[in-house]
């Protein structure tokens, strides 16, 4: 009697482990696409003027304008990397939502927060608050292209 009682708790542990094993590896949203919830904007700017010696030229995205704040996105940009003037730049990962401005600046003592700058270009042209026009990012348009921001030293 005993050994019969220990053979079904030893079928039953063994047949709830397989059945444990067996669905609860399964994940039915593999079948499809993983929705992203990023996307992309890129673009070029076309910079007019005499680069600088000295200082940062900077590129940032921004969520809201004036920047409250760090940007969603920033990168500095050296004077031998635009070709024929012409800079291509890519802003890759941003969450989903409305992005305010694009803004390419000159920070002549390099950049710090609460430096002092010049704004070059920027998308909105011009920049005139409050910002009526925002770049939005969606799962049904994730990549966004502007094109021909104007950057004048």
């Amino acid at each position: 009697m005993e050994r019969m009682k220990y053979m079904k708790i030893s079928y039953l542990t063994t047949f709830l482990s397989l059945l444990v094993f067996f669905t609860g590896c399964e994940d039915d949203n593999m079948d499809g696409p993983v929705a992203s919830e990023a996307g992309t904007i890129s673009g070029s700017i076309i910079f007019s003027g005499i680069w600088p010696d000295s200082g940062d030229v900077l590129l940032t995205i921004d969520i809201q304008y004036p920047p409250q704040g760090p940007p969603s996105g920033s990168r500095t940009i050296e004077s031998n990397e635009p070709e024929n003037n012409i800079y291509t730049y890519s802003f890759e990962d941003l969450p989903f939502g409305n992005y305010a401005t694009i803004t390419v600046t000159y920070w002549p003592s390099e950049y710090s927060s609460g430096g002092t700058y010049t704004l070059l270009g920027s998308y909105p042209n011009p920049l005139i608050l409050p910002i009526q026009t925002y770049i939005n990012l969606s799962e049904d348009s994730p990549e966004m292209i502007i094109d021909d921001i104007e950057a004048t030293f």
